[in-house]
């Protein structure tokens, strides 16, 4: 069958299908907002095997991976992507712990810093949007279940190149609605029509969709029309006929000294029993007039659901779900698409988890789910998030990690190394290097090495680019690096200082492989934090307390908030603690057994974490620091049980 289609250039069905590995980081066992119930002490996954992923990574490489797992099983995908708005959105960070945080706008807290969440600028405009769409849509197709549906939450500059492409991959036979949410009034000082609302496009994988009705409260106006009688409890109801709408003989029996209809009662003699014992039966004072059906207000579902939704409305500056991250949708816009079109143990997908609201609502109503998006912001958010839910089952956090670095260094600068030593110490601001073999640039007297994609950067290499820096006459290095191994920052400061190196370690930021950034030049290579950790212990009980955080770059805050910094923990936003940290030979997933961090509710952060063990023996407690910036920082100590 012929179909519509829509053309653009540079249009390819071609999808990438790397297959590449999901590495689980981190595992949540102990949301915060349970610590001390029996939560805690029942860290399994939540049943069957399955554990709810919230995973970083280029939603493309991500969708293709979990096709061999899941092809087939997901039963809603809700997507509410960049809208090609030609604008960039920003997450908002209240930073230390403020004043009266939970009471005010965050836009009115004075210490608050603004990062980049993501950018919604295409490369090629408008065709470039259609193409990211147009992929990721084919592979969320594939994940569906057949019973499957997709919503695609856009705004109206782009809804109609959206429905054309939906028709193109589901076929005009699956659509299902077009949803119009009326986010707010009109615009008063508008040239035109003012918009008011976004397109949720629905579509479903095939005709055995999951739906169930969902309803909205009847207006004052028809209840005060309808609902006018009030029993003696003050329960409001209307009158319906109790007369059959066909003949029916059997009914036609003397009920309660009133004649039947002429075709007869709609209920047999045991139902009316009942509704007569329940007070469900209004009676006339003449017997020559008939009984009537008292329907209660609140026993009725209320208004059928139809494609315009104009009760929900968009968060507001005083909301207590506010994250302070821009773009963010409703909860009660995903609780009604999720509670239509799943059933609890569905599987719920979101790829583009902005502030993490679908897995939030997901959780909250006992659906399993995936979150993925790009953006560390995001990941940080939606994290805390989760957390502070009362009752949040365990999740891994997972990345393609290395795996997608090696595409990306491929797809960038090609098989030779050198072309990928060069683009990361350009995007430094650095000029390259020849002649050396740790030395990969230089930045004024300033000597720079370059870490590889696949590896962590080790004690051993930062030595050797020492060596080399010294031996070259220059006092400074900086080394960049995606990954680091465990707790080399103490030792290599230490061996710096006494070769008279001044030595900094910068991260190398995942936002250089968005090409929009690195045209734009807004890549940040923030320089590593330093944490320092106590630990006490008494008898099977070991106390860990953060007690010290040095930001490497506070000159990145802005100076009218940096002004208000009263100490080092202002710039802590979240921490954690894996008490055990590599027992089962696992050095790679930090298991998330306790943490403290910042809401807007909640401005005050922990500085101690409490754990007994089940026995004697050694042990490696792992603390995770996570910055006001979203980085993280990790430090170890050893901790041996009596």
């Amino acid at each position: 069958m012929s179909r519509v289609r829509l053309i653009w250039d540079g249009k390819s069905a071609e999808v990438p299908r790397l297959r590449l590995p999901l590495q689980v980081v981190e595992t949540v066992n102990s949301p915060r907002a349970d610590r001390g119930s029996l939560f805690e002490a029942d860290p399994g996954d939540s049943g069957g095997g399955w554990r709810n992923r919230l995973i970083w990574g280029d939603n493309l490489h991500v969708l293709a991976s979990l096709a061999d797992e899941l092809a087939g099983q997901v039963d809603l995908v809700y997507i509410d992507p960049p809208f090609d708005s030609r604008q960039d959105y920003k997450v908002q960070i209240a930073v230390g712990d403020g004043t009266n945080g939970a009471d005010q706008d965050l836009a009115k807290i004075s210490s608050i810093v603004e990062e980049k969440a993501y950018r919604d600028t295409w490369g090629k405009g408008v065709d470039s949007y259609l193409q990211m769409l147009y992929q990721r849509l084919i592979l969320l197709r594939e994940l569906l279940s057949e019973r499957g549906s997709l919503f695609l939450h856009l705004a109206p500059n782009v809804s109609h190149h959206a429905r054309a492409i939906l028709d193109e991959i589901f076929g005009p036979e699956n659509f299902r609605a077009e949803i119009i949410w009326q986010r707010v009034t009109a615009h008063s000082d508008t040239k035109d029509f003012g918009t008011i609302h976004d397109s949720i496009l629905c579509f479903s994988k095939s005709e055995k969709h999951m739906w169930n009705p969902q309803f909205r409260p009847y207006d004052e106006s028809y209840i005060n029309s309808h609902y006018g009688n009030l029993d003696e409890n003050g329960r409001r109801y209307l009158l319906d006929n109790l007369t059959s709408p066909n003949p029916r003989p059997n009914m036609t029996y003397v009920w309660r000294g009133h004649e039947p209809p002429a075709s007869g009662w709609r209920y047999s003699i045991e139902t009316m029993t009942r509704l007569h014992g329940e007070d469900r039966i209004w009676y006339p004072k003449e017997k020559s007039r008939r009984p009537r059906l008292k329907r209660f207000l609140e026993d009725m579902p209320g208004v059928s659901l139809g494609d315009v939704w104009s009760d929900i409305f968009p968060i507001n500056s005083q909301a207590q779900e506010r994250l302070g991250y821009d773009t963010q949708k409703p909860e009660a816009l995903l609780e009604r698409i999720i509670r239509s079109s799943s059933d609890e143990g569905s599987i719920v997908l979101d790829c583009f988890a902005g502030s993490g609201t679908t897995a939030a609502v997901a959780e909250k109503l006992g659906r399993r789910w995936i979150a993925v998006d790009i953006g560390r912001f995001a990941i940080h958010t939606t994290r805390k998030r989760l957390l502070d839910t009362v009752g949040c089952r365990p999740f891994d956090v997972a990345n393609l990690g290395r795996y997608e670095r090696q595409v990306w260094q491929a797809a960038t600068t090609g098989e030779q190394y050198r072309a990928y030593l060069d683009f990361v110490i350009d995007l430094y601001g650095a000029t390259p290097a020849t002649g050396f073999t740790f030395i990969h640039g230089t930045q004024g007297k300033r000597a720079v090495h370059v870490g590889a994609v696949d590896a962590a950067v080790s004690h051993a290499q930062i030595k050797d680019a020492l060596d080399e820096a010294r031996a070259a006459g220059y006092h400074s290095l900086d080394v960049l690096g995606w990954e680091w191994e465990m707790g080399l920052h103490e030792l290599v400061q230490d061996e710096a200082r006494a070769a008279g190196v001044r030595l900094s370690l910068h991260r190398i930021p995942r936002e250089v492989m968005d090409p929009r950034n690195v045209a734009a030049g807004e890549v940040t290579f923030h320089e590593l934090a330093y944490v320092t950790v106590e630990t006490r212990l008494r008898r099977r009980t070991v106390a860990v307390t953060l007690a010290n955080f040095t930001l490497s770059n506070p000159d990145l805050i802005p100076a009218g908030v940096r002004d208000k910094i009263s100490g080092w923990s202002d710039y802590v936003d979240y921490w954690a603690v894996d008490f055990t940290f590599a027992s089962e030979g696992d050095t790679a997933t930090f298991r998330n057994a306790w943490q403290s961090f910042r809401t807007r509710a909640q401005r005050t952060l922990e500085l101690t974490a409490e754990h007994t063990y089940d026995g004697p023996g050694s042990y490696t407690v792992l603390v995770k620091v996570v910055d006001v910036f979203g980085n993280d920082t990790t430090t170890a100590v050893a901790v041996t049980v009596p």
